[in-house]
């Protein structure tokens, strides 16, 4: 299995302003993808993007200037996860599936734990988290807890966020402040909401997209939390851009978590 360097595998990307939060993975394990497999991703991305121009122009832009990054982390998830298997779209048995991000890509199971490690403020089967004013809560992760993509026994996940692939929804944006850390490096301090944020990406639609370092990759065997401050309490819908590649039994059926 050929192991590459993060840096060099992306260093295409890297040149062009798309950067990857390794948060001390540095190398990974990574298998070129034939013509099917790349054809069935870039499918995703094109429906994905078109439904998104319909909305926000900017967000499918955000979303289609990260698609070669996005088709390399397919190449990871199929060398990193027990079994190798090719790729498809839709997923069928015996396959790795691909997606937009969606709520239960996200908290997996109702009750995280030590085998379903999806800690995270986000409600069940919903983009909702209901901040408190100056109260630490978290995308990814908790207090006392690393979140990681699924681990279990053949529905494996790799979920990418892209860069910038924070979206809040409906409301007037109210985190302040973020912070990305994982098992490995916890040396980065915060970055922070553009002092723009609360101008909507499109004219009259209560649309805010905020600016994040770089794309964050989130694998089943490396524990990360993304942490944000709120200035204001309430409730807010965030959305998160990206990609879940996993193994068709994690989702081989409509899935709602309880």
């Amino acid at each position: 299995m050929p192991h590459v360097n993060i840096v060099e595998l992306f260093e295409p990307e890297l040149a062009k302003g798309i950067n990857i939060l390794s948060l001390g993975r540095t190398e990974l394990d990574f298998v070129e993808l034939n013509k099917d497999e790349k054809r069935a991703i870039e499918t995703v991305i094109s429906m994905y993007a078109n439904h998104l121009a319909k909305v926000s122009p900017t967000l499918a832009k955000t979303v289609l200037n990260q698609k070669d990054a996005l088709i390399k982390f397919a190449g990871i998830a199929k060398a990193i996860f027990p079994e190798e298997k090719p790729i498809t779209f839709p997923s069928q048995a015996g396959t790795i599936g691909v997606l937009p991000l969606f709520p239960q890509a996200i908290k997996y199971a109702a009750t995280p734990s030590s085998t379903t490690p999806c800690y995270t403020s986000y409600s069940d089967n919903s983009w909702d988290i209901t901040f408190t004013a100056g109260t630490a809560a978290y995308i990814l992760g908790s207090d006392t807890a690393y979140y990681k993509a699924s681990p279990q026994t053949g529905k494996h996940e790799l979920i990418v966020i892209a860069q910038d692939g924070i979206v809040e929804v409906g409301t007037t944006p109210k985190i302040q402040q973020f912070r990305v850390i994982s098992e490995a490096e916890s040396k980065y301090g915060i970055f922070v909401a553009s002092p723009l944020q609360d101008v909507a990406v499109e004219p009259n639609k209560l649309v805010y997209q905020y600016h994040t370092p770089g794309i964050i990759p989130v694998y089943h065997d490396f524990g990360v939390k993304l942490k944000v401050l709120p200035g204001v309490s309430g409730t807010s819908s965030v959305r998160l851009l990206g990609l879940v590649f996993y193994e068709h039994d994690l989702f081989s059926d409509t899935t709602w978590v309880s």
